[in-house]
């Protein structure tokens, strides 16, 4: 399905509350192996980033804010609800970090899979300006029309609210990629365990049999993720209901 005069390429399925959305780097079909088994779990929202899959190209450089507010519209006008449990892999995890803070009161919960950290690009700049430069042209062609700048986007992570206290699970790669450096897979753990402690109820587990892309070499990690988070906000949910007052007859 597509919507607005852009036209984004999304889709929508199953049942039930939280709402699952997943943030693509690419498009939908990233998610192709998890989607289907959350949705026996949950209603289910995934879209194609401009550029990528069905989604027309958006022109124009991308800020983090704009990439959030494109989604929260997206959202609303395809009739999707909050609470939402957000899933994000890589560098669409800075855009998931920052959604969580912009609109905390609709975010339930955050699932990270091998997702950046806000410092990363800071970071290779100072140690590791090859790989730095090399990322760099990675990102770019893998985001296509959707051209962003890392630093800005951290920077709007940084100067946003706090991230709220929800379930957070992070998901790392266990095997090397590419551009790996024993410094920079030390560094990585480091950041990695930096998301797991935006809030109280962080986790994390490595994926030791899978590289960079975790959902689609072991998706079972990823799926039992999102439903142990599903099912911790309908077992509050439910104790919460269990002792509200008894209105009077």
């Amino acid at each position: 399905e597509w919507v607005g005069a852009q036209r984004l390429e999304y889709l929508s399925q199953g049942e039930g509350s939280p709402t699952v959305v997943f943030n693509s780097n690419t498009d939908m079909d990233s998610w192709g192996t998890v989607l289907p088994e959350v949705a026996k779990l949950t209603r289910v929202f995934a879209d194609s980033r401009p550029g990528h899959g069905g989604s027309k190209p958006q022109m124009g450089r991308n800020t983090g804010k704009r990439v959030v507010e494109r989604l929260h519209t997206l959202l609303a006008e395809t009739g999707q609800r909050p609470p939402y449990v957000l899933v994000a892999h890589s560098y669409s995890g800075l855009f998931a970090n920052l959604y969580a803070r912009t609109y905390p009161d609709e975010v339930a919960g955050v699932v990270f899979v091998d997702a950046s950290h806000p410092d990363q690009e800071d970071w290779w700049h100072k140690h590791l300006p090859v790989q730095s430069f090399l990322s760099n042209v990675i990102a770019k062609e893998t985001f296509n029309y959707e051209l962003f700048d890392f630093e800005v986007v951290a920077d709007d992570i940084k100067s946003a609210g706090p991230f709220p206290d929800v379930p957070v699970a992070v998901i790392t790669a266990g095997k090397r990629w590419i551009l790996d450096t024993k410094s920079w897979r030390e560094q990585w753990t480091v950041f990695q365990q930096d998301l797991a402690a935006l809030s109280p109820r962080g986790t994390q587990v490595v994926a030791e049999n899978s590289g960079h892309a975790i959902q689609l070499q072991q998706p079972e990690l990823v799926v039992e993720a999102i439903r142990r988070i599903v099912e911790g906000i309908r077992t509050t949910r439910a104790a919460d209901s269990s002792r509200a007052p008894t209105p009077p007859e």
